[in-house]
């Protein structure tokens, strides 16, 4: 028989017991949520994994507003000759390897992999320790983009190849971490794309798809068929912000590009209330409905030409993830829909067989920003730029006007430049940087038309104007 001491005993051994337990329990816990949470913080802080600022179409989610195509939609029967999207990982020809350096990573040469058809070659820029080991085929886009974390640049470099060290490459781009990451003109490319787009908006990175219950929180990119060989062809000849262009030959070959679905048009999974699908019936993983997710709040842009649909993504895919995705995309594919008003009708530009980019013959001969949200109304979901107003690097809406006017004369220089710029917005100070991203000169007020004294040794510097508009960076190569 148990007496009352004993049982007193036990029951606080039981208490104790469950006061672990619940501890344990907690711990447990915690080691699941905190770095899921530290994760996403430090991530969506950091630019490398969230670039470009608020104004950018990446971070355009689609609004209440948005007017989706129906399915009699010549664009439309285009897209349901499809049945799924495919993945164009990163360090495999079609898809983007991004990757960063910091100050521990070298400086290279890239030079020209061609004698022809080749521009921004030769370059210098930073490499991460141990370079980029890929070597994409020459006839292949082979893009990479290198996060140099010293003068926040993205340097982007098209069929490139590593050569066993000494890098080479057909094109070469840079912009600005903080940038939008496309243009507002026509023919005014920021990225080697058809459209012109940088080539990280849009990409669906490798990271945001494993972190199990992280909201891919952007708009993404997808490449769609244009040649008569292709099994569907889609593109056509219009163009729509936020893209500046289309494909080389699509002004002037009369056999391509004879679909009906423009560069830079949105598409995206309409909700229920608009007639969309219930995401929880498709039958999708956890994987595939984030996607999903993705796609009906920020939808994704038709950026560029290729043999099938597919969906850009870097190099942090293995075979299995790759393979799941795709078959996740049959389970919405059909749903999928062009949303009608992403643009107003003035930015909607016609080109006909003959045109240049800069020079079309279509009834519209500007672009113009879409409104924001996607469709006008109240945002299906938040936007998840950096907030700029409380980073080190500002920008507002008219930081383009500002910085898209700077001028460096003469570049190379012997021992001096001269900066000009629309002299309307007053002086800017100046930072001149080496190539290992320290400050080695400063000017606190320079007006547009003044001369920058250069530092004596001869090297690659990069000029960094700031104002209350924004920064922007320039190269320039003293002799």
């Amino acid at each position: 028989m148990i007496n009352n001491s004993e049982f007193i005993s036990a029951g606080r051994i039981r208490q104790k017991v469950n006061e672990v337990l619940l501890l344990f329990s907690f711990l447990a816990l915690a080691f699941i949520f905190i770095p899921v949470i530290g994760f996403a913080q430090d991530y969506q802080n950091d630019w490398f994994y969230n670039p470009f600022n608020q104004y950018s179409a990446h971070h355009r989610p689609i609004g209440t507003g948005a007017i989706y195509a129906d399915e009699d939609h010549p664009a439309v029967q285009d897209w349901l000759q499809g049945s799924q999207m495919n993945i164009n990982v990163g360090d495999r020809p079609h898809g983007l390897f991004m990757i960063d350096a910091d100050e521990s990573g070298p400086m290279l040469t890239v030079n020209k992999r061609q004698e022809t058809g080749t521009s921004g070659l030769p370059v210098v820029m930073r490499f991460p320790a141990g370079g980029v080991d890929i070597d994409f085929p020459s006839h292949f886009d082979g893009n990479i983009t290198v996060y140099d974390r010293t003068i926040d640049v993205w340097n982007h470099l098209r069929v490139y190849a590593w050569n066993e060290g000494n890098p080479v490459a057909m094109q070469y781009r840079s912009y600005e971490h903080n940038s939008i990451g496309h243009g507002e003109e026509l023919a005014k490319r920021v990225g080697t794309s058809a459209s012109g787009v940088a080539a990280p908006f849009g990409i669906l990175r490798g990271w945001e798809v494993k972190k199990t219950g992280h909201p891919i929180g952007h708009a993404l990119q997808m490449v769609l068929p244009r040649l008569p060989s292709h099994f569907a062809m889609m593109l056509g000849r219009e163009v729509w912000w936020p893209a500046v262009g289309m494909d080389g030959n699509a002004y002037t070959t009369e056999e391509n590009n004879t679909g009906n679905i423009p560069y830079g048009s949105l598409w995206a999974i309409p909700p229920e209330s608009k007639g969309g699908p219930d995401l929880d019936t498709l039958g999708l993983t956890e994987r595939g409905k984030r996607l999903a997710e993705a796609l009906r709040d920020y939808g994704i842009y038709a950026v560029d030409g290729g043999a099938a649909v597919a969906i850009r993504c870097d190099q942090n895919f293995s075979e299995a993830l790759r393979l799941e995705l795709v078959n996740e995309t049959r389970k919405f594919y059909p749903y999928l829909r062009m949303v009608l008003n992403s643009v107003p009708d003035e930015g909607k530009v016609v080109f006909n067989v003959g045109d240049r980019g800069w020079a079309p013959s279509g009834p519209v001969k500007q672009v113009i920003r879409g409104e924001f949200p996607a469709g006008g109304g109240t945002p299906l979901a938040p936007n998840t730029a950096i907030d700029l107003v409380t980073s080190s690097s500002s920008y507002n809406t008219v930081k383009a006007n500002l910085f898209e006017t700077v001028r460096l004369f003469p570049n190379p220089a012997i021992d001096r430049v001269t900066i000009t710029y629309n002299e309307n917005y007053g002086p800017v100070s100046v930072e001149v940087l080496n190539v290992l991203g320290q400050v080695v000169r400063t000017k606190s007020s320079l007006y547009s038309g003044a001369n920058l004294i250069l530092p004596d040794e001869q090297d690659i510097y990069f000029i960094r104007l700031i104002s209350n508009r924004g920064t922007g960076t320039y190269r320039v190569l003293k002799l």
